[in-house]
């Protein structure tokens, strides 16, 4: 559960979800621990209240919610829309957030066309009344400085027999041909898109969201799943960018781990995840 205890993080729950109805305060409580930055905590049927996983968070947080909040209802999604402030305790933050119905469908699977509706629906975002809410490409794993990181910080610590491979991949992608650029939900898929049924009904954690090209959304939707599904949803230019952005998906993982100093173990499981992914698939 990160570096929040139990009591910390119910007494967070107890004050994000203060003022709200007394059903969904009494509602029992789930918690979801996924995600490298937050903990959800699902009140059944009723609301999930999203805390951070390190101090100091609060900051980014409501600018995230004021994020949700600004997205037009005509996206035709359901989003974590915000039922109360964000609250902070003990230096950790949290914000009750709508339900979303539904969750993630299996891996390798989700209709195309309803991906191909979703890629359309979130890409056709109008950026600029969301301008200074938006953070920038990558920036999880290092944003503008990103191509420096890489050199110095993630392919030294490859295996030498897949730093070419390495390299390159990070190299076609720094090259990559500028093209229109639009809204980018920025991790597009897995847990993140809640399915009921054949039917996609919601989008969660948009803490990446910024300006870019379809391909990093499109990237995420085929890691997720299928790439064969792909084809069916974008064309073969947009498909070409969004697997130069896959082929340096293991990469940006090890920069996020050292970036955010974890643990020596950690960093290089995220390391030996690259070399195995490199060595079988470039």
């Amino acid at each position: 559960m990160g570096t929040i205890e139990s009591r910390t993080l119910h007494a967070l729950v107890d004050a994000a979800i203060d003022g709200l109805p007394p059903g969904t305060q009494a509602a029992p409580r789930s918690i979801v621990d996924i995600g490298s930055a937050h903990i959800v905590v699902l009140l059944d049927g009723a609301a999930a209240v999203r805390i951070g996983r390190g101090p100091g968070t609060a900051a980014a947080m409501r600018k995230r919610q004021q994020l949700v909040d600004s997205i037009p209802k005509s996206v035709g999604l359901l989003l974590p829309w915000s039922l109360g402030p964000v609250v902070e305790l003990g230096g950790f933050s949290a914000v009750a957030t709508r339900l979303i119905p539904g969750g993630p469908c299996p891996p390798g699977e989700g209709d195309p066309g309803q991906l191909r509706n979703l890629l359309n629906s979130v890409s056709s975002i109008a950026t600029e009344p969301l301008e200074g809410l938006l953070t920038e490409p990558l920036a999880f794993c290092g944003g503008s400085d990103w191509y420096r990181i890489q050199c110095e910080e993630v392919l030294p610590r490859l295996a030498q027999d897949v730093r070419v491979r390495a390299a390159d991949a990070v190299s076609a992608l720094a090259n990559l041909d500028p093209v229109r650029e639009v809204f980018a939900h920025g991790d597009l898929g897995g847990h993140n898109v809640f399915w009921e049924g054949n039917r996609i009904v919601g989008v969660v954690d948009w803490d990446l969201a910024s300006r870019s090209d379809r391909s990093t959304d499109l990237a995420c939707i085929g890691v997720w799943n299928g790439w064969d599904k792909l084809p069916l949803i974008a064309g073969s230019s947009e498909v070409g960018r969004a697997v130069i952005r896959r082929n340096t998906f293991r990469l940006q993982q090890v920069a996020f781990a050292v970036l955010n100093r974890r643990p020596a173990d950690e960093i290089e499981q995220a390391v030996t995840r690259a070399n195995t992914w490199l060595r079988e698939r470039l």
